[in-house]
């Protein structure tokens, strides 16, 4: 519909409904016709919606004419973002008894006028780039879908961004034009850009930072002359900020000192030094270790070298573990840490009691998503049930260990996953009382649906081989049941008995599926399935299943979840209450 014939059909509309205004002031604004985010906009750019309540008591009839007057235009203008450029409205006003007027506005949005024609263009040397091309690519709206101003201008500002990042500093928009034909319902997009050049990186200048010259250089994955690339920043305040070391971190490339020649581009990095030593206390419970007091102090450097110390305390009454390292930095290859460590573990669960002396050397570092760690463990345990400790045990073997995990938020993640895979096997050639190999792995899975519900997958597996296994020290066998594991069960209460004394076993296969329900932005309910069992031959697996439902709660500093459980084999109780916090992945 042309704009002169949109006019004559509003004044007709006009003058057919009663929409003199009379005194008796404003009671409501009804909109109809529309839902979503076009009917949120609409009434967001309305000027008689945003009247306040005083103001639209004594709304005089001269005031309410002149803003319906202004009405349409408003709804047109609110309407062209979502592609609706002909709309047909009609506005009429009901009155009480007491004579206060309801305002009813009917919209009928009409066709959406679609994208015809798209031609996007790149000029300059992004022309030969393929991240720039796929950006391209992906613009949107697509030829024959609805011309969404939002959609566009997001993709508009993707491609300048991704401009940016790839180090062309220079680029500047040439066309950038949409022709909208009202009578034919289309949209033609023509833009164009001249990338121009692409930059280098300069020299990594770090500002004053307290530690010896060169110790952070190392950390630092480019040499001057390489192409501009704003994700070796990111990875390199992801460094910067995993050392601990500072309170905040400024990372950016100084334009204006960038070669004319070269166009080398120097990279400032400021730093703020954080608090050096930390001290904590706090106390805790949990369902599967009970109550408990938990004491830490960190040393965030101990010298211009970087190297760290810390010592943690974690008393309940189940468990007690003091832990206590030593690290130093390792940057030259897969930034990380060498670490010594000594770690002394008292638990008691189910009748089983033992107590533990670790020693460990281990050297970690980053590979893309995945932190590794290389150790070796030096341990002595010994282990029994009602205070008998008839039982010692030293081992001394190496271990793998891999973890990544990738989502689209770090405590709240709608997608993503998480892994964790560890191998660790010894024997009498280094050491060893008995020889063993042994493979374990986690694995998490996230996806959503809607705006409210997600989908939480979580599968556990392990496998041990070794010579006498009533000598394996009970830290390193596999157990099932508590709050991360088979809930309806407690911790560790899933296993080959003896003696009515789980002692757990050498393989372990568990499995979770959890329906999660957010009712508003921070507080949610869950459905889930538990399954699994901790078994020592394949011909004695036999799942135990757990069902229940849960409260969740976004916290501030992370997802808190209750959850009440039946353990459809339980022994002891049929129903069990979890509680559990810490990140989805």
């Amino acid at each position: 519909m042309t704009r002169p014939r949109l006019r004559l059909l509003l004044c007709c509309l006009f003058a057919a409904s009663p929409v003199t205004a009379q005194d008796g002031g404003l009671a409501r604004v009804e909109v109809r016709g529309l839902s979503g985010d076009a009917l949120d906009n609409v009434r967001g750019a309305l000027a008689i919606e945003r009247l306040d309540p005083q103001r639209r008591a004594a709304l005089s009839a001269s005031r309410l004419d002149y803003l319906l007057r202004r009405t349409p235009a408003e709804v047109r203008r609110a309407l062209e973002p979502y592609g609706h450029y002909s709309p047909t409205i009609a506005i009429r006003i009901e009155r009480d008894g007491d004579g206060a007027a309801t305002v009813i506005i009917d919209i009928d949005p009409g066709e959406p006028v679609r994208v015809g024609d798209r031609r996007i263009r790149m000029q300059g040397e992004a022309a030969d780039d393929s991240r720039i091309g796929a950006v391209l690519g992906s613009f949107e709206p697509l030829p024959g879908e609805v011309f969404d101003h939002r959609r566009y201008e997001r993709s508009k500002a993707e491609v300048e961004r991704r401009l940016a990042e790839r180090g062309y500093f220079d680029a500047r928009p040439q066309t950038a034009r949409v022709e909208v034909s009202r009578a034919e319902r289309r949209a033609d997009i023509h833009l164009l850009w001249d990338s121009g050049p692409r930059h280098a990186f300069g020299e990594a200048v770090f500002g004053e930072h307290g530690f010896r010259p060169g110790l952070l250089d190392k950390l630092v994955r480019w040499t001057p002359g390489e192409p501009y690339d704003q994700a070796r920043l990111i990875a390199l305040q992801r460094s910067l900020a995993d050392l601990d070391y500072f309170s905040a971190i400024d990372i950016r490339p100084d334009l204006d000192a960038t070669d004319p020649d070269s166009r080398q581009v120097p990279i400032r990095i400021d730093l703020a030094p954080a608090r050096r030593s930390i001290y904590s206390a706090g106390l805790s419970y949990g369902t599967d270790t009970g109550a408990g007091l938990n004491l830490g102090w960190e040393r965030r450097w101990v010298n211009t070298r970087g190297h760290k110390a810390l010592a943690n305390l974690d008393w309940a009454q189940r468990r007690q573990l003091l832990t206590t390292q030593y690290r130093v930095p390792a940057f030259a290859w897969l930034d990380g840490w060498y670490t010594g460590a000594l770690n002394l573990l008292n638990e008691e669960f189910d009748g089983l009691e033992s107590q533990r002396a670790e020693l460990v050397a281990s050297r970690s570092g980053r590979l893309g998503l995945w932190n590794l760690t290389a150790s070796l463990h030096a341990q002595r345990e010994r282990f029994g049930t009602g205070g008998d400790f008839s039982d010692y045990t030293s081992l001394v073997y190496p271990a793998l260990r891999a973890q990544a995990s990738r989502g689209d938020d770090p405590l709240y993640p709608t997608r993503g996953w998480g892994l964790i895979a560890e191998l660790r096997g010894g024997g009498a050639w280094v050491g060893s009382d008995l020889g063993f190999a042994q493979a374990h792995a986690q694995g998490r899975y996230v996806t959503s649906f809607g705006r409210r519900h997600r989908l939480l997958l979580r599968g556990e597996a392990g496998y041990t081989r070794v010579d006498d296994f009533d000598r394996f020290p009970p830290s390193l066998r596999f157990y099932a049941g508590g709050d991360r594991s088979v809930r309806g069960y407690g911790y560790r209460e899933i296993g080959p008995r003896v003696d009515e004394v789980v002692v757990g076993g050498t393989r372990l296969l568990t499995g979770s599926v959890e329906l999660e329900r957010m009712f508003s932005a921070r507080w949610g309910g869950a459905l889930f399935v538990d399954a699994g069992d901790a078994f020592r031959r394949r011909d004695e697996f036999d799942a135990r299943v757990g069902v229940g439902l849960g409260l969740r709660w976004r916290s501030p500093v992370g997802p808190v979840r209750v959850d009440v459980a039946h353990g459809i084999d339980n022994r002891d109780r049929s129903i069990r209450i979890h509680l559990s916090m810490g990140p989805d992945l």
